[in-house]
């Protein structure tokens, strides 16, 4: 599946941002739901698909986002459909199905025609501390290469540090792909529920100003530090 790249991540054109790995609870909507909001601070404009037929937790934050069946393979060609209006697509996870991507990929040879539309492709893979997403992330890598740009996010929602990522093989590969590395840090825990409850962005929750004093400036102070993360892998983030 590998294919030469012939533009840098800095030029522009178009761009698709895909979840690529299929551990259920890794975190996938949550930073796709934190990519939108972070997108629209900086001006950018995007669509999101959400492909989850049964917990489709981005539309429930997001409720912009498009639904994609993919269930049936046929129905992820709408992707590239939307690029005759669009510039940037993000497209969230499922679990169990990082396959039906990858193999969507191939059997379009998406990650050749897409040179024909200047369109690169962002695959995000979500590491926690243990080896299920680091596996899909080496067996990743391994059938893609360096076709496409590779985003490698750090959650660190349940331990302060990914050592199973970080002295594994599969860390080297993506590296030796030039992958880029964020961090996405744990959310303290009465604020994650309220967000969850109430099924609101961080934005929106900021915005309708019923947070306490001290956990408003936690949610303000942890919105910064995600925009940075964001901002500093921007390149294979935008178009």
């Amino acid at each position: 599946m590998e294919v030469e790249k012939t533009r840098t991540p800095h030029s522009r054109g178009k761009r698709l941002v895909m979840l690529a790995i299929d551990k259920g609870g890794a975190g996938k909507s949550f930073f796709c739901v934190r990519l939108m909001e972070w997108l629209k601070e900086i001006g950018q404009r995007a669509v999101a698909f959400d492909p989850d037929f049964t917990n489709s937790t981005l539309t429930r934050f997001y409720p912009d986002a498009k639904f994609l069946d993919m269930r049936h393979s046929e129905n992820l060609d709408h992707i590239i459909e939307m690029f005759q209006e669009e510039d940037l697509i993000v497209v969230d996870g499922v679990g169990a199905q990082q396959h039906v991507f990858l193999n969507w990929m191939e059997e379009t040879r998406l990650l050749e025609i897409g040179r024909e539309i200047d369109l690169s492709v962002t695959l995000v893979l979500i590491i926690e501390e243990d080896k299920d997403t680091v596996f899909q992330s080496g067996e990743a890598v391994r059938r893609v290469g360096t076709a496409a740009d590779w985003l490698v996010v750090r959650n660190l929602k349940l331990c302060e540090r990914t050592r199973i990522y970080d002295r594994s093989e599969a860390r080297k590969e993506l590296l030796r792909a030039n992958a880029q590395e964020m961090v996405m840090q744990k959310l303290p825990e009465d604020l994650m529920h309220d967000i969850q409850s109430r099924s609101m962005t961080i934005d929106r929750i900021l915005t309708e100003g019923s947070l306490f004093l001290l956990d408003r400036q936690r949610l303000v102070q942890y919105r910064r530090a995600l925009s940075e993360q964001f901002s500093k892998v921007r390149s294979i983030l935008i178009p």
